[in-house]
């Protein structure tokens, strides 16, 4: 094992499996100041100014165990690489948080997520701190078929332990294969809070591209290092 402590690893190495998962998706417009605002120094806006939405459950990871997770995502280049970069980021259990920092440099915090299936519709919601910084909802109307393939974009960065400067500021490639099971197109809308230590009201919605409620397979492996600064 590879992670700390060394006597009792809190995560296994990748890949990471996810059979079954399920939830609400909703892709955007946004103005592209918006998502300058947001990127690091490393990257910049995308061809597109589209942001990515997320409100997912994981009833079984192999082998993390079963843990909700939401993401707001943006269309970034990294030299010739475009792909989704993902400055928010939210899980329910301490391994799934710590493994996605420490591996991939995703920037998970610790949230209450839930999906809520009613009659006619899906709504994903967070709340962080007493806030619900995100609710998502998607009215399902049919049947949708498009390419999808997760190809994510990460920032790694880590403080040395004597405060003089980084020991990783990196960018990673990751790409999830994606086996879809179900994906209903239909009605979208969303609504975030604000908060300081969640600012996701930075990236509010100019126009909704796509809504859909998704169950898919997916795998989680290692990435793909494409930019070192330190």
């Amino acid at each position: 094992m590879k992670s700390i402590p060394i006597q009792a690893p809190l995560y296994p190495e990748p890949p990471y499996k996810y059979p079954g998962a399920r939830g609400v998706l909703i892709i955007y417009e946004t103005e592209p100041n918006n998502i300058r605002k947001i990127l690091p120094d490393v990257l910049e806006v995308g061809d597109m100014p589209l942001a990515f939405l997320g409100v997912m459950e994981y009833p079984e990871c192999i082998p993390l165990g079963p843990y909700n997770e939401a993401y707001l995502m943006v269309q970034a280049k990294c030299g010739d690489v475009s792909a989704w970069f993902d400055p928010f980021m939210w899980v329910t259990t301490e391994e799934a948080l710590t493994a996605g920092r420490e591996i991939w440099g995703f920037p998970k915090k610790m949230a209450d997520i839930k999906v809520l299936q009613e009659e006619e519709r899906v709504t994903g919601v967070v709340e962080r701190k007493g806030v619900k910084i995100i609710e998502a909802v998607v009215e399902p109307s049919g049947p949708l078929e498009m390419p999808f393939e997760a190809s994510i974009m990460t920032f790694k960065q880590m403080l040395r332990g004597d405060g003089s400067g980084l020991d990783v500021k990196k960018v990673l490639l990751t790409i999830n294969p994606l086996e879809i099971k179900k994906m209903m197109a239909g009605e979208g809308k969303i609504k975030f809070g604000k908060s300081k230590e969640d600012p996701v009201h930075i990236l509010q919605p100019k126009k909704l591209a796509a809504s859909v409620y998704v169950e898919y397979d997916m795998t989680l492996p290692y990435g793909k290092i494409i930019k070192t600064i330190v």
